[in-house]
């Protein structure tokens, strides 16, 4: 550890939202507030960015690091839910549509255009004319439905043009298809960025703090004990929320009441190759033998693959890769191609849980609704449930009206034209480093961390463009709490790379280390914690 330049990171970091982990700390400890937001994913963090901007004093507990559940395991896009048409769900398209083209606003470093691709396959040599009709036809839907908003037409593709954009695809078995536009994210530092922007306007928001208890209302308040390791606290609330996600029933025991609706984990499960192994320059949407689809989605040096969409098969504390999930996307993506992948070829991987609305009438989690359901459960308690990742601000919109009525002070949302952190109006991708682009205006600062030593302008490992000052931002600008969470959140190495991370870990920690003050006990506490962590979600990966 070199103390003085670590003063200089510290100093650097200095005036971020997140980098005054204490100070979040001292406003919660002992304090009443408005609103206490239980769930720091995206939806968790959207709802105290609405109340704050509302004018409530709000805090925010997460057990877990910002995003370790569900909203760092999604797809990682930004979309209106085209398939959505499918089931006649218009509503459901229409809203996720109007939140997609607020979010280009908002965060234009944090989301950019995905171009997405339909090929349509031959079958006795001959496409069917009633497959691209339907198809044609769905696409205009999605166009009129407010598609059009983000400045791009669906188009059709000749044969060839669809192998252009996909070259691993058989050419035997290609006829045309269609290629239209979604947006794509960063899912973890999408959420990060909400609850900055939440943290800038005045909430107190804090990771790694674990709701232990929750006492019966008295006085209009409810006590809610949080343990840290800094240490135990109660903070007292007039509304709490429990935004917790797939785990909302389990907070609703602990408050000893009972949901309103069941939820389904619904499990999803992505691998990552090597691009060079499809060519795709383009989301590419491909049929599966169970009636399903699967996406191969471009990332730089990577293509990840997925989702399944299973029954939970694991704990949903602590989801990982099964043979079954590699089995399913190998065979799914293998249908389609010329040249079979394999175990050997998969670079990376994760899996997670979507907090599905319950309904004994679907038979498969694919088949179940990503509505959302906002409810008032007692006196002082309002759950979130449901929903996915482009609706998470119209989902804390509609929990703060409530919260707002329950306490008589019903004020006007603000936070469909607000810019979230790193954003600004004249944003433009121009970061030396790529990557650094996801950091927007914040993206200097952490381009002049990296110039301030060799190894800190290095990359962290294997084929990501992610660089060891990514990592150390995030520790001391990010509220990165361990190892794990740099590797898995604040940058993403750990999921597009996390063989390679496994195989280097001793290294690469040692590089992120060596930026800050830790022991050397809780060094190897940290390299344990994540090679387990590795070990455990990159299943038959991580032995292969």
């Amino acid at each position: 550890m070199n103390v003085p330049r670590l003063q200089e990171i510290r100093q650097l970091a200095a005036g971020e939202p997140l980098a005054d982990r204490a100070g979040h700390l001292a406003r919660l400890a002992d304090r009443t507030l408005d609103v206490l937001v239980i769930g720091g994913g995206a939806t968790g963090a959207g709802v105290a960015l609405d109340a704050v901007t509302r004018g409530f004093s709000v805090g925010l507990i997460e057990k877990a690091d910002f995003a370790s559940g569900t909203s760092s395991r999604s797809s990682k896009m930004i979309h209106g839910g085209f398939r959505y048409l499918q089931t006649g769900d218009v509503a459901l398209v229409r809203e996720s549509l109007r939140e997609r083209t607020l979010l280009q606003s908002n965060a234009p470093h944090l989301v950019s255009i995905l171009p997405f691709m339909i090929p349509l396959f031959l079958k006795g040599g001959l496409i069917n004319p009633k497959v691209s009709r339907a198809l044609g036809a769905a696409l205009w839907s999605y166009q009129f439905a407010g598609s059009w908003r983000i400045g791009r037409r669906h188009r059709r593709l000749k044969a060839p043009e669809v192998l252009a954009h996909m070259p691993a695809l058989d050419p035997a078995k290609v006829g045309e298809g269609y290629l239209f536009h979604d947006l794509r994210t960063d899912d973890a530092r999408l959420t990060l960025a909400v609850a900055a922007t939440a943290a800038s306007h005045g909430a107190a928001v804090v990771n790694h703090a674990e709701c232990v208890g929750i006492s019966e209302p008295a006085g209009g308040l409810r006590r809610v004990s949080v343990r840290t390791r800094e240490g135990e606290f109660d903070i007292a609330a007039r509304m709490v929320v429990n935004a917790t996600g797939i785990w909302a029933g389990n907070l609703l025991e602990r408050a000893n009441l009972k949901p309103a609706q069941g939820l389904v984990a619904a499990k999803g499960t992505h691998l990552v190759f090597p691009r060079r192994l499809f060519g795709n320059d383009v989301a590419v949407s491909l049929p599966t033998s169970d009636r399903r689809t699967m996406s191969v989605v471009d990332a730089g040096e990577f293509s990840y693959v997925g989702s399944t969409d299973t029954a939970a098969d694991c704990a949903i504390d602590a989801p990982g890769i099964t043979e079954r999930d590699v089995e399913y996307v190998l065979a799914g993506i293998n249908r389609n191609i010329r040249v079979p992948v394999t175990l050997a070829d998969v670079t990376g991987g994760w899996s997670g849980f979507r907090p599905l609305l319950a309904d004994q009438s679907k038979a498969r989690t694919a088949d179940l609704s990503r509505k959302h359901r906002i409810t008032m459960d007692a006196e002082g308690f309002v759950s979130v449930t449901g929903g996915k990742l482009t609706t998470y601000r119209a989902m804390a919109e509609e929990a703060v009206d409530v919260v707002a009525r329950a306490l008589n002070h019903e004020r006007p949302c603000r936070t469909r034209k607000l810019r979230l952190h790193g954003a600004s109006a004249d944003f433009k991708f121009s970061a030396p480093v790529e990557g650094l682009n996801r950091y927007g205006v914040q993206a200097a600062k952490v381009q002049a961390l990296a110039a301030r030593d060799q190894a800190l302008s290095a990359t962290i490992a294997g084929q990501s463009d992610s660089l060891i000052a990514e990592a150390v931002w995030g520790l001391h600008a990010e509220m990165a709490g361990s190892l794990e969470d740099v590797l898995m959140r604040r940058t993403r190495v750990g999921l597009f790379d996390g063989r390679a991370v496994l195989g280097n870990l001793d290294s690469i920690a040692g590089r992120i280390m060596d930026w800050t003050d830790w022991s050397d006990e809780r060094r190897h506490r940290e390299i344990a914690n994540v090679r387990g962590t590795l070990r455990r979600e990159l299943g038959p990966l991580a032995a292969a």
